[in-house]
């Protein structure tokens, strides 16, 4: 399955320290080079990036930014866009609202930092939801509280 990560999952995720559990559901996990610009070469120092750079199995995508690429977006953003359509992702990690509604009108299907708890709570690779996400909330995460009760109850922790 290829998958495609903008920032914030992965950058979520490792500060919550089971940034594992997509290497658990996905294999590996492809970032285009300035999301991992984003994430690691920006701010080395910053809590997870440890976890990301030993990460063996997050690939870089090395193509350049595509020139003239404009989907009113972070440049992040629209190159995991871009990425996820152009290698047929199966799924493209987001969590940005103007993000997603950006890939979802591009037929791609997303999944955000809860809904990848949510699954790898279903499968087994992870313990509670409610944990991680009262951790990452606390390291600033920003959910509304309503995708939140919804990832509880799905992950049957409600």
């Amino acid at each position: 399955m290829i998958v495609v990560a903008d920032t914030s999952p992965l950058l979520w995720l490792s500060r919550a320290g089971c940034l594992d559990v997509l290497r658990g559901l996905y294999g590996t996990v492809i970032v285009p080079r300035i999301v991992w610009e984003e994430l690691v070469t920006a701010r080395p120092c910053a809590p997870g990036v440890t976890s990301l750079t030993a990460a063996d199995w997050i690939r870089i995508d090395e193509r350049p930014f595509p020139t003239g690429a404009d989907l009113g977006l972070d440049p992040g953003e629209t190159a995991a866009i871009l990425l996820a359509e152009t290698i047929g992702a199966a799924v493209l990690l987001i969590d940005e609202r103007a993000g997603r509604e950006a890939a979802v009108a591009r037929g791609l299907h997303v999944r955000g930092t809860v809904g990848v708890l949510v699954v790898a709570r279903q499968r087994g690779l992870l313990g509670s939801v409610r944990a991680v996400i009262d951790e990452i909330r606390g390291q600033g995460f920003n959910v509304s509280q309503r995708p939140v009760d919804v990832a509880l109850s799905q992950s049957g922790e409600r």
